[in-house]
């Protein structure tokens, strides 16, 4: 996109002030807003299995693994789970900040997972300088990878999904330069890279192999240079020597039995099932992507999704260099949603478990506002391509404005975003699928019983006992004054957010049928009640 004479050449001149501005601008926001997000269904679950596998770890390094050494494993999350990251959180718990209150080590939870996002978002902007070879489209992938509204809060306090995410645009990012140019030295960081992404989950060996393919693919078209198909046929020694390597010593269910554990931990991934959901159709991840992403960047995909194949098939084999960073893109957006497809995974309220493609989306969305440039460019001249190319600045600057003030409006509940699909007044959203499900909002509503309550004592009823997580991170005096209790005669207050599995349902009228003392809305639609029983 093409700005005025002037305009162009001061933003060309100060390309390094502009960029180092964004990064400071999100950092600065970063470590303002990390410590306003409440705490999620699966918290205590992930710092058990932290836990679990850090104690493992400590005893085999004090013992050594001839020792008698258990561990307990739950086959359906250890298996398809790696305890990579939980671990650093834990080892930065334990040792290096040395924490013991429940607020201060569920806070450096929620800064570490958002400080790997913010160095991923670093990456990204790298990755989409290689694709683009342009600063400015670099920079609007990134912004776009910012303002999409659930997982920016996503990526304060998921621990799971948001680190993998993290990785896999790391991973892709290094598997590109190491096919640029195949040294050992890039082979070892494209494995440290996709070993770490492999374990945080298992599904992350969709990398590797497509390393492999293409790599294989260069040798076939280096079948003439014998030189060239030895370094090639080196530097994949290299990359699987350290790849199975860093797997093995980054995964500590694989320091026992570990073939009959990778046997397992893939027969898992592809047939394991969450015991509370349906099985999904295949669309039901598309129509979740499309419906909680802005919806520019959704119609701008299919576009960069068009333009991309039609390019491939055109002239896949003879200008295979130019077309590979945009096949690898097919790869590793259309790979894990097919697969997920196939083996009829059950869903997990939206589409987190599969936000690790959403960088590539923005890749395709990219390619496809660059494409409409391209087209404005040749199509139009003189003044009418002035104005229908401020058209589209303008249209890309409104649909980034009116996101970012979603964000800003909702915060900290920008996670229950959804776009008009979502049906009027986020119908769609709320009734298929609960807009706050891993219970953030019960934070805010104890902050303001808290606030508006001056009783020593308060007991409080819930829709469902995660949601006392969220007392955890609260201040220490602030969380004595809470008392909890399953019957709902007994309690002051009753807090629920409209989750369908939980002792009270709202599904089922088993909500108090009283006046309503706060709730959390955005629009019209509530995601959170509280009502006054006393």
């Amino acid at each position: 996109m093409r700005f005025s004479g002037t305009l162009s050449t001061i933003i060309e001149k100060n390309k390094i002030i502009i960029v180092v501005l964004f990064f400071l601008g999100l950092l600065f926001t970063g470590l303002r807003i990390y410590d306003d997000y409440g705490v999620h269904w699966d918290e205590y679950n992930n710092q058990s299995f932290g836990d679990r596998w850090s104690e493992y770890v400590l005893t085999v390094l004090g013992k050594g693994l001839a020792s008698d050494v258990r561990v307990s494993i739950e086959p359906g999350h250890d298996m398809i789970h790696g305890a990579v990251f939980e671990l650093f959180l834990k080892f930065s718990e334990k040792m290096l900040f040395v924490l013991s209150d429940s607020r201060d080590i569920i806070l450096m939870r929620h800064l570490t997972t958002f400080l790997i996002f913010y160095v991923a978002i670093f990456f990204f902007y790298l990755l989409c300088d290689l694709y683009f070879k342009n600063w400015k489209i670099a920079l609007l992938g990134s912004l776009f990878l910012v303002l999409h509204p659930r997982i920016f809060a996503n990526s304060f306090y998921n621990s799971v999904d948001i680190p993998f995410l993290a990785f896999y645009i790391i991973s892709t990012y290094t598997l590109i330069r190491y096919l640029e140019k195949k040294t050992y030295l890039r082979a070892v960081f494209c494995a440290l890279a996709c070993a770490i992404l492999i374990d945080i989950r298992i599904i992350g060996a969709i990398l590797p192999f497509s390393a492999l393919v293409f790599l294989v693919i260069d040798i076939m078209r280096s079948r003439k240079d014998a030189a060239a198909i030895k370094k090639i046929v080196m530097s994949i020694i290299m990359y699987v020597l350290f790849l199975a390597v860093l797997i093995v010593l980054l995964w500590p269910l694989l320091w026992e039995d570990r073939f009959n554990k990778i046997y397992k931990a893939i027969s898992h991934t592809a047939h394991y099932r969450y015991c509370f959901t349906p099985v999904s159709p295949w669309y039901y991840y598309f129509k979740w992507i499309v419906i909680t992403t802005p919806l520019l960047y959704s119609f701008c995909f299919f576009g960069g999704v068009f333009v991309s194949i039609k390019a491939m098939f055109k002239g896949l084999i003879r200008r295979y260099d130019e077309n590979r960073p945009m096949l690898i893109a097919v790869v590793l957006f259309f790979v894990p949603i097919t697969l997920l497809a196939i083996f009829k995974e059950r869903s997990y309220n939206g589409w987190r478990h599969l936000y690790f493609i959403y960088p590539v989306y923005i890749i395709f969305c990219l390619k496809g506002v660059t494409a409409l440039y391209k087209f404005i460019s040749v199509k139009y001249s003189g003044r009418r391509y002035k104005i229908i190319n401020a058209i589209l600045i303008l249209t890309v600057g409104y649909s980034a404005v009116n996101t970012l003030f979603f964000m800003v409006k909702y915060h900290p509940h920008e996670h229950v975003y959804a776009n008009a699909l979502s049906g009027r007044g986020m119908a769609l959203a709320k009734d298929r699928l609960t807009l706050d499900y891993w219970g953030l909002s019960f934070r805010k509503a104890m902050e303001y019983i808290l606030e508006n309550d001056k009783s020593p004592i308060i007991h409080i009823c819930t829709s469902n006992l995660p949601a006392w997580d969220n007392v955890n991170i609260l201040p220490r005096e602030e969380r004595k004054r809470l008392v909890y209790t399953e019957n709902i005669d007994e309690a002051d207050y009753f807090l629920g957010n409209y989750k369908s599995i939980g002792k009270y349902q709202w599904a089922r009228g088993e909500y108090p049928d009283k006046e309503e003392y706060y709730s959390v809305k955005v629009g019209e639609t509530k995601f959170m009640v509280v009502y006054k029983l006393k």
